[in-house]
Order: C-alpha cells, then structure tokens, then sequence
C-alpha cells in the first residue's frame, strides 16, 4: 500500500472516531440535562469531571448508557445513605420529598387526620342527617404510607430498587393512604337513615285483634340505596370533601307481595297446657292455638285487589290446662279480712264481686286491673241498689258495697309486697277500715291496678260468707319476706277535711324492720 492510501484511511479512521465521540458527548450532555431536574449541579459536574476520562476514546452507544447508569448509581447510592425520602414522591397529593419518616409523617398527618371534621352533612330532599365521624373512627393510615415512601428504593434487591429509583427521578409517584373506618357501625348508621325515609316504602304488615288477623296491603315508596350511599360517603371521605352536602341515593319501590304462607308459619301455633318444672321452679303460661285457612285468605285478597286491609277469621283453640288450674301455689304470701254488715242487697254486690275476682292468677308482670276484672256493675249483671257515697254523701246506687271489695284486696296486695299502679281513697271515711286503708272503684273514673312484681305466679282467692269478706293472695315465697301491713295515723284536720298518712310496714320476727310512706288521704 502507499504512503498516500495509507494517510487517507488513517484520516478517515480519525474522523469516524471524532463523530461518534461528539455523539456520546451529546448523549451524555441529555442525562446531565435530566439529571439536573433533580439533582444539585455541581455534584452533576463533579460526577461527570470523574468519568470524563472514560468518554474520551469511548466509540458506541453502550458505553454512554453505561456512563448514565454509573451517574445514576451514585446518586442512587447517596439516596441510600441519606435517610431521606426520594424526591418526587407524595402522599395523598402532599409532598414528601427530601423528608425524614419522622418529618413526612408529621406533616401528612398533620393535613390528613388533623383536618378530619365533627361530622358531614347527608340529605335527603328538605331532611337531613348529620354523620358522626368520630362514631365511625375515620383516620387516614399515613404511618404506613409513609413506611411505603421511605421503602422506594430501599427493598435491597438492587436490579429493581435502581429501576424504580431512575423511573421516580422522572415521574412523580402518588401514595394513597388508606382511609380507616369502622364499616359495622356506617352499616348499622346507614340502616337507620333508611327507616326513617319520610316517603320510604311501607311493606305489608299483619296483626290479631281478637279472633281477627287483620293484614295491610303496603304503599309504595323508596328505598335507601345502602351500596351507592356508603360509596358516594367513603368517596367524599378519601377526596377530603368534608363541606360537601352528600345527597341520599334512593330508589322507587313498590311492597312486597302479601306473602300468605310466611304469615301462617308466624302465626300458627298448636294449643299448650300450662305446665311446670322444680328446682328451681318455673311455671310455664298456657298458649291458645291460632290457625288460619290460607285458601280462603287467598281468595278474600283476591277478591278485593284495591282493598288496603284484609281482614281473616282466626281459628282459635283453648288448650285444656291453664295456669290457674296448676297447684303451684303453696305458700300464703298475705291475707286479709273486713267485716260488713249482712244487709241483702249489699252482700249481693260483695258475692258477685268477689266471685269475679276469686281465682285470678296473675304471671310476673302481668297487671290486675279491678275494673277490667270485674266489668261493668249493671243490672242485667245481678247488682242491686245499696248505700254508697256520692259527693260525700250516703245515697243508695248501683252496686252500693262493691268498695269493701277492693279495699280488703288492697291490704292483702299491700300484705303480698306487690307494687300498686292505681289507688284512690273515699270521700268520707268508711264503716269496716279507718283512713288510709281503702281503695274505692267507680266504673269509668277511679280503679284499683297493680302489678305482680314477684318471680313467680300469684293466685288471689276472694269469699265473702258468714260477714266476713277475706283476700288471700297465694304463690311462693321468696328467700327474704316481710310480714307487711298498713299502719295509717290520722294527722289533723285542714278545712272541712281529716288528714291521715299511711305507711308500709315491714316486720320480721315481730320486729319493725323499716317503713315507706304509702299515700295522704283526705276524708269529709
């Protein structure tokens, strides 16, 4: 080859390695351009300065990319080393760039959980419904968000920290932190928003009066849409919407078929004799058999589509042993006894009182009402005329007597520790108990009631024969009981009346263990 050949390649081989050297340095020149964006420039400079040396001769692309991923190494090596959250990332759109955890979880915290409100507003057209935040324990979880932030870049597998590492260096990344709530009781909340829906749908619904199962058909309405809600609530939430009225989602419903066959399964019920066990004892109430033809309620619905109550004939069926007929009653809790004066009429009255009233069995809770017990007073009942009190006069009335009744049942439910609801005094002072021991009825005015407050059943037993007018309340005693009367003390007189005060004596062995004040009666 000559001399001349020989200087020409060499020349061109010159040039050749000069442009592609100039399109490394131009490579090179882009990254410290990006790598600008985040990182101080002189340690750019001062990293570049180090491996200048390297470029110089460097003749393919691969070896620029290498050069870039060295820098980027570094930088990425210092990252470890700072403790320092990477730049770029946020938190629920907070940045929390070049912070410590410590720092970023103040600061986020700050924002988030500091701001979370009393409570938002839900409506639904004029009504609304305020939701108690606190009652929810909304809280952001920025403790571990922040964990994830500070965790970019520092999951020790170096291939896919370097990766992340470089791609947050260009594009900013967003953490969302969890919103906490307490899901069963917004559940729980929402629900009862959807029962108080002014316009909500009505469903049919059914009950007995008497010997009748009366059904009603259900208007259409809306219903709370419980998903969209508790979406449209927890969205608002996460957006830290707080000012935000949030409107109730509902939706247009129409009841529910009256469903025949579910109502028959919830109201039959076979007939069950009272019965009961011992030790420890318990008495069980008989239970009426309840029946009901479904064909026939079928077709009377049928009949009458438009109608918006349905009303079935119930079949009834007593069962043969009731709780009065048990002897489960042997103990006497209290007796009482007044005298009367054996005048035809009256003691009439007193037989046909004390007939309705004798064996009456109350179950714990139930309560005795002396009106309802024995009815109305009426002729065609069998009451006679006989001397009662009118405006604090003796007339002769319907009934005339029926007061000694009550009365003596009084002192024997006094006697029995039961609780009185209902008690009124006479106008005048009567003839077989002094002040404050009495009890008078008047049809449609004034009744007797109490309550059996004890654990288990009470029967009374009521005779009036030989003038003499007995109470005896039966049932079992308690591991404590009193010997109790009525002890009543007339205190004065004030204005055309006599004052007395009664009270409730307790006594055990004879003794007086203590005394409650009973009531203040006035008498012409």
């Amino acid at each position: 080859m000559s001399k001349s050949k020989k200087k020409l390649k060499e020349k061109k081989k010159i040039k050749s390695h000069s442009v592609k050297e100039e399109k490394a340095l131009v490579l090179v020149e882009k990254e410290k351009l990006k790598l600008a964006k985040i990182f101080r420039k002189e340690i750019i400079q001062e990293v570049v300065k180090k491996v200048s040396l390297a470029i110089i001769g460097t003749m393919s692309i691969a070896c620029v990319s290498m050069i870039v991923i060295a820098i980027t190494s570094i930088f990425y090596i210092s990252h470890l080393k700072n403790g320092l959250i990477q730049k770029g990332v946020h938190i629920n759109g907070i940045s929390v760039a070049t912070l410590t955890s410590e720092d970023a979880f103040q600061n986020v915290n700050s924002l988030l959980n500091d701001k979370i409100p009393e409570c938002i507003v839900l409506q639904y057209k004029d009504t609304t419904y305020p939701l108690n935040l606190k009652d929810l324990g909304i809280q952001f979880d920025v403790e571990t968000a922040v964990k994830e932030a500070y965790s970019i870049g520092r999951t020790k597998n170096v291939v896919r920290d370097l990766k992340e590492y470089m791609k947050v260096m260009n594009e900013a990344i967003d953490i969302d932190s969890e919103l906490q709530y307490n899901e069963p009781v917004l559940d729980e909340y929402l629900m009862k928003i959807a029962e108080q829906l002014p316009d909500k749908v009505q469903e049919y619904s059914y009950h007995i009066e008497n010997d009748k199962l009366l059904i009603d058909k259900g208007k259409s309405g809306v219903t709370l849409n419980h998903e969209a809600l508790k979406h449209d609530i927890l969205s608002n939430l996460r957006a830290r919407k707080y000012d935000e009225i949030i409107p109730i989602s509902t939706n247009e419903t129409l009841p529910k078929p009256i469903d025949l066959q579910t109502i028959h399964e919830a109201v039959y019920a076979k007939p069950q004799d009272a019965y009961f066990t011992e030790n420890p004892m318990t008495i069980y109430a008989e239970k009426i058999g309840i029946d009901f033809d479904v064909a026939n309620a079928e077709q009377i619905i049928h009949n009458s589509p438009d109608s918006e109550q349905y009303t079935i004939d119930l079949i009834l069926s007593n069962p043969n042993i009731l709780v009065k007929d048990l002897n489960v009653y042997p103990d006497v809790l209290s007796t009482f006894s007044t005298n009367y004066v054996n005048n035809a009429n009256r003691t009439t009255n007193l037989i046909l009182a004390s007939n309705k009233i004798n064996g009456t069995v109350l179950m714990p809770g139930e309560t005795f009402s002396f009106n309802q017990v024995v009815g109305e007073r009426t002729i065609a009942g069998g009451y006679k005329n006989a001397a009662i009190f009118v405006n604090g006069e003796v007339e002769d009335g319907l009934a005339g007597g029926i007061c000694q009744i009550s009365s003596t049942l009084y002192d024997a439910v006094i006697g029995a520790n039961l609780k009185i609801t209902e008690r009124h005094n006479h106008s005048k002072l009567t003839s077989y108990l002094p002040g404050g021991k009495d009890a008078t009825v008047v049809w449609g005015r004034y009744d007797f009631q109490f309550v059996n407050n004890r654990e288990y059943p009470v029967k009374i037993e009521m005779t009036v024969q030989n003038g003499v007018a007995n109470a005896t309340i039966l049932g079992i005693k308690s591991a404590e009981e009193y010997e109790i009367n009525i002890e009543s003390q007339r205190i004065g007189v004030a204005g055309a009346y006599t004052v007395y005060n009664a009270y409730k004596v307790y006594r055990q062995n004879g003794v007086e263990v203590k005394r409650e004040f009973l009531s203040r009666d006035l008498y012409k």
